[in-house]
């Protein structure tokens, strides 16, 4: 890796390899061209880097090497139209998030000083009678470096 930000297409092809569930794995613009929920194409899930920020205080390692915090968020949109009450959406969704966690709660991107992806949370951040949109929110250290 070099000082571009982190690569966010290594966290969406391990959740397309380790999460068989999913019918797609976009990127932020596949995310940013879907205006409503009524417009995903369930289930799928758009993998997004939220920030970057300095790791350890800031403190570089040496004059040209600096370790930083990547967060990103996967957003998982499903959608059930056999019900109304949202339990089997809900039991999918569990699912493909039990899924997506198991693919990257641990695991080391391949980048340089590369630290174990964790986990910081996630929420509902959208849902009407038939979609749920549900975003996980990780992090992960690597370092910055020519």
């Amino acid at each position: 890796m070099n000082f571009e930000p982190f690569d966010t297409e290594l966290i969406a092809a391990r959740v397309r390899a380790q999460a068989p569930g999913l019918r797609l794995v976009g990127s932020a613009a596949d995310y940013a061209s879907v205006k409503s929920l009524r417009e995903f194409a369930p289930p799928a899930a758009y993998v997004m880097l939220a920030r970057e920020s300095t790791a350890g205080g800031g403190t570089a390692r040496a004059a040209r090497v600096q370790p930083a915090v990547a967060e990103f968020g996967v957003a998982l949109a499903v959608r059930n139209y056999r019900e109304q009450g949202g339990a089997q959406a809900a039991a999918e969704l569990r699912a493909l998030l039990g899924q997506v966690r198991a693919a990257l709660i641990g695991w080391e991107p391949p980048v340089a000083g590369a630290a174990a992806c964790q986990w910081t949370g996630g929420a509902v951040m959208d849902y009407d009678d038939a979609t749920v949109l549900w975003v996980d929110v990780y992090s992960c250290v690597h370092v910055l470096q020519r």
